[in-house]
């Protein structure tokens, strides 16, 4: 068995978080996961699992869509309210399964589905079985720590059957319904020697879903480019290449800069290549990507971003041509809340442009590159560096007036 992880709670072991009375919104805006706002540097590896939810209901008011209705008329759906956990650990010792049973999940998208969230990297989770108030996830995931964070998890009730051949995941989450989610700090001092699941109560909905946290602090052994799997390249600049890789260990999906020393010293960028990588590993904040590992070889030296699966923001604007307001408004609130970060570590970002903010699967932003940010910025403190990308620049980096965090 899993060091953390005990038998399954008694139904009377229930850990509350928050208790949401309003009418919920379709998605919880993240929140950093230091309150106080001085994060704690962590390394190890943390396990979620997941069992089940119980009492899952829509908002008030609000019926369920034509397509999940028409659903659960069918002998599917049906078949799917009497899987049990006994009947899925029998069918995945019979046929050696792995825990994902992706077949069996994407065949019950009508049930509500989870986004879990931890250090800005999401996992779509949906059901094995149970019905729209009782789904059964059954399911276990792993994720690298480099730093104290909170764990998120939302529940969504799609809208429409996902398109064939999408493998049960959706482009996007369209008009799904919110139905409730939770938050929470592992208590990583602990964690790993309490091994009872507990049921968390949902803010924004009625409900509560059964969930066990376990966490391993780290070796100490260096990383190093075979700790990876090459899965596609990204991006392609003078400096190197960013290719999505999959961490071999935990199977997470990552963004990983290469960075030839050569060119750094070269182009005399050794200053900008250091501010990056520092700047990377203060931050803890939900709308910014972070820094989870940085190594090096004889040659190069590797940055290990979270890897936010959305596409850039300027793809979104271009599809669209344009957003009403109150989703631009939105995005604003969450970019300043990501500047006002920066800037309480006396950072200047120095790189605003659509294409280095990034979409999460739940729609929410992720600033990226900070490869032209500027440290050590005190609020009365100016500079005169003519940066940026010219599409973007600001009126007093063109006319050369100097410019301060503000």
């Amino acid at each position: 068995m899993l060091k953390g992880f005990g038998k399954l709670a008694k139904k009377g072991s229930t850990a509350t978080l928050s208790a949401g009375t309003d009418e919920p919104p379709r998605s919880v805006t993240p929140t950093p996961g230091n309150p106080d706002g001085k994060p704690t540097s962590r390394t190890g590896l943390l396990t979620i699992r997941v069992l089940w939810a119980e009492g899952l209901a829509l908002p008030s008011g609000t019926a369920i869509p034509s397509a999940v209705q028409a659903a659960l008329s069918t002998q599917q759906a049906k078949a799917a309210a009497s899987v049990s956990p006994s009947s899925v650990m029998q069918k995945r010792l019979a046929k050696r399964h792995s825990a994902k049973d992706s077949m069996q999940r994407t065949q019950c998208w009508w049930l509500p589905y989870l986004v879990m969230e931890f250090e800005v990297n999401q996992i779509l989770i949906t059901s094995l079985g149970g019905d729209l108030e009782k789904p059964l996830y059954m399911y276990q995931a792993q994720f690298d720590v480099s730093r104290t964070s909170e764990i998120s998890i939302q529940c969504y009730l799609r809208a429409e059957q996902p398109k064939v051949g999408s493998g049960g995941f959706a482009d996007d989450m369209g008009n799904d319904l919110f139905m409730g989610g939770i938050k929470f700090v592992p208590d990583f001092d602990n964690v790993g020697s309490v091994g009872n699941d507990q049921w968390y109560d949902l803010s924004g909905g009625p409900g509560k879903i059964q969930i066990g946290v376990a966490y391993q602090a780290s070796s100490g052994q260096s990383l190093t480019i075979d700790d990876f799997e090459l899965t596609t390249v990204i991006g392609k600049g003078s400096f190197g290449k960013v290719m999505q890789v999959r961490k071999r260990d935990t199977m997470r999906i990552y963004a990983l800069k290469t960075i030839r020393k050569a060119h750094i010293v070269d182009r005399k960028e050794i200053t900008h290549t250091l501010a990056e990588r520092l700047v990377l590993a203060r931050i803890n904040n939900p709308f910014i990507v972070p820094l989870k590992f940085s190594f090096q070889s004889e040659q190069k030296l590797y940055l290990v971003l979270a890897f936010v699966n959305g596409g850039e923001l300027f793809h979104h604007l271009q599809r669209e041509q344009r957003f009403n307001e109150e989703r631009s408004r939105f995005y604003s609130a969450e970019l300043l809340l990501a500047l006002e970060h920066l800037h309480e570590l006396d950072v200047v970002y120095r790189d605003l442009k659509p294409e280095n903010i990034l979409l999460d699967y739940t729609g929410h932003i992720a600033l990226c590159d900070f490869g032209l940010c500027k440290l050590n910025m005190k609020d009365s403190d100016t500079t005169n560096t003519f940066c940026g990308t010219p599409e973007y620049l600001a009126p007093e980096i063109l006319n050369g007036q100097g410019y301060s965090k503000s």
